[in-house]
């Protein structure tokens, strides 16, 4: 089973999800006027204009739910999970079919009364054929386009004096730190070993918890392998080749995997910021 908490690509660019609304706006119209779901055949003049108009009820949904989705990306700190892709998914599914409902009763049947059997007829009609069809492309779409975001080092940013409190799943771990103090974390099983920075030197704290919830409360780490998170402040180089990569940090030995899934965003980080990328 997938886990909810699972870091995963997330489509930000403003062009790319027009592009995603566009095609899946394309496409739901060529589905109605193929499979004609309505039974509307030969009832109505301009039939295949009227029908192409579904295709802003697709568009318009998926650019307003971007302007929220695109916020709540930002207050994860440029972080997006599998669960919210799922609400995401899910609260864009019923505005689609809100837009798609009223247009199809208001526009296409001239109607002004709805009825529960209109609405129950309408969602066998459309909701339950095209979603099957429709969402797997979806998420195809915003996999194809979607990145994984490893921002800058922020210097201001590590000089405040922040504090953060880690906890396991037993009262008795916890762990206060300064949030800059913070160097990596390797999860083991059902444990993850958080190290950080001390007065005399690096320390190491045991945890009952998941890698996944144990970075929800480390802003600055961030994943580079299923294992492990890193404070990129303490980067000091990225070392391999194409099969086999790792991470050096100067803080420790610990010698860090980074996976290909995250390599991609790592690089591009060191590039902007004029870091050295060995390879």
């Amino acid at each position: 089973m997938i886990s909810l908490n699972k870091t995963i690509a997330y489509t930000k660019s403003w062009k790319h999800t027009f592009l995603i609304s566009v095609v899946l706006g394309i496409l739901v119209p060529l589905l109605l006027i193929s499979l004609e779901p309505f039974d509307n055949s030969n009832t109505f003049s301009y039939k295949y204009i009227i029908l192409s108009g579904y295709a802003l009820c697709i568009i318009i949904p998926l650019l307003l739910a971007h302007i929220i989705e695109n916020y709540v990306y930002k207050k994860q700190t440029n972080r997006w999970f599998v669960v919210n892709e799922f609400l995401y998914i899910t609260i864009t599914l019923f505005l689609i079919f809100v837009f798609a409902f009223f247009y199809h009763f208001l526009i296409v049947s001239n109607l002004h009364t709805f009825t529960l059997k209109a609405i129950w007829g309408f969602a066998k009609a459309f909701c339950l054929p095209f979603t099957p069809i429709v969402v797997p492309i979806w998420l195809y779409l915003r996999s194809k386009y979607g990145v994984i975001e490893v921002p800058l080092s922020n210097k201001k940013n590590t000089k405040k004096i922040n504090s953060i409190t880690i906890t396991g799943n037993n009262k008795s771990e916890t762990l206060s730190i300064l949030e800059s103090d913070f160097i990596f974390a390797r999860a083991q099983q059902n444990y993850v070993d958080v190290y950080f920075k001390t007065e005399k030197g690096v320390a190491q704290k045991t945890f009952r918890n998941t890698l996944s919830n144990i970075m929800k409360q480390l802003p600055n780490a961030w994943q580079v392998h299923r294992s492990y998170l890193v404070n990129l402040d303490y980067l000091k180089t990225v070392e391999g080749n194409a099969r086999k990569r790792f991470i050096r940090i100067t803080a420790s030995e610990e010698i860090i995997p980074i996976s290909q899934l995250y390599y991609k965003a790592l690089s591009n980080r060191l590039s902007n910021s004029s870091q050295e990328l060995q390879n």
